[in-house]
């Protein structure tokens, strides 16, 4: 896509912040209030980004603005085992495409092996997409490393003792060891074949 002009960027932001908050688009009237410009610059610099390919147009609509559809990617760690613990976090095998609320900043995928959390619907072969961050609240899906490995359990909180929770009654929790957040489990994804 083409650069845009500062004014062009402004404009651009605005209307995907707008999006992001409301779920609808801005008018073009909202969008000139907003910067105090008229209705007819605005319609010139909507137009100049529709052309860059930054924005969309539905003729018809009232609020006819659209964001155009943009997959991005996160990195697929190698695999995460949700077993027996093993060393899971391996060198990037490639890359899932995901949607615009993921970012490869911010978000990453792992493989799944074994059956610790077929409970919750996370099955051999599935791939999580994980959010990176270092705390999560009691009940989550996490992704927690234990020295040089790493797992999927759910985290549990009771009074002041933190642990991990298998989502298979054939697990039992792992408790008194140290262990690290690594990222909050948000998808799951499964092919079939």
């Amino acid at each position: 896509m083409k650069s845009l002009t500062p004014k062009q960027k402004l404009i651009y932001d605005f209307v995907r912040q707008y999006i992001d908050a409301s779920h609808v688009p801005p008018s073009l009237r909202e969008i000139g209030a907003h910067f105090d410009l008229s209705v007819g610059t605005i319609q010139d610099q909507v137009e100049a980004l529709h052309r860059k390919g930054y924005l969309q147009k539905e003729e018809t609509k009232a609020r006819a603005l659209r964001l155009p559809v943009q997959a991005n990617h996160v990195p697929i760690l190698g695999r995460i085992h949700a077993g027996p613990l093993h060393a899971a976090l391996e060198n990037v095998e490639g890359q899932l495409p995901v949607g615009n609320k993921c970012s490869s900043e911010s978000h990453f995928a792992l493989r799944v092996r074994g059956d610790s959390m077929i409970e919750a619907g996370i099955l051999e072969g599935d791939m999580v997409i994980v959010h990176s961050q270092v705390t999560a609240e009691d009940g989550d899906i996490v992704v927690a490393r234990i020295e040089e490995e790493a797992t999927v359990k759910r985290l549990r909180k009771k009074g002041h003792q933190i642990f991990l929770e298998p989502a298979n009654s054939r697990y039992k929790p792992i408790k008194d060891i140290l262990f690290e957040i690594v990222g909050v489990v948000v998808e799951v994804r499964r092919h079939y074949k």
